[in-house]
């Protein structure tokens, strides 16, 4: 489908949970938590690669970067769609993040 339209697609499931109704007790779900959801959505953005690690780079400032390593055996297919997800996944989340790819040693 992408061969035919020239732009990069992403899909990204729902994982909404309403808010629980005034004096319920009710425990949420662990899939239903903020990091998740934004975990499960960083998995779907990037769906034909595999995430193979993460870290979380802190500035002096406080602001967060987290970097997204992907799995280099599918460079060829993602490595021109790696500022779209960035975008995406800042669009969705309000996370900045840096998609990049480990460093193998030969």
């Amino acid at each position: 489908m992408e061969a035919n339209v020239y732009q990069h697609l992403t899909g990204c499931g729902s994982r909404i949970l309403r808010p629980p109704k005034k004096g319920s007790a009710a425990q949420r779900p662990r899939s239903r938590t903020l990091t998740s959801v934004h975990d499960a959505m960083l998995g779907d953005v990037v769906h034909p690669a595999e995430i193979v690690g993460k870290r979380i780079r802190y500035r002096l400032d406080g602001s967060k970067i987290i970097k997204i390593y992907l799995d280099p055996k599918a460079r060829n297919d993602t490595e021109y769609k790696l500022e779209t997800f960035a975008g995406v996944y800042r669009k969705l989340s309000g996370k900045d993040v840096v998609f990049e790819y480990p460093i193998t040693e030969a």
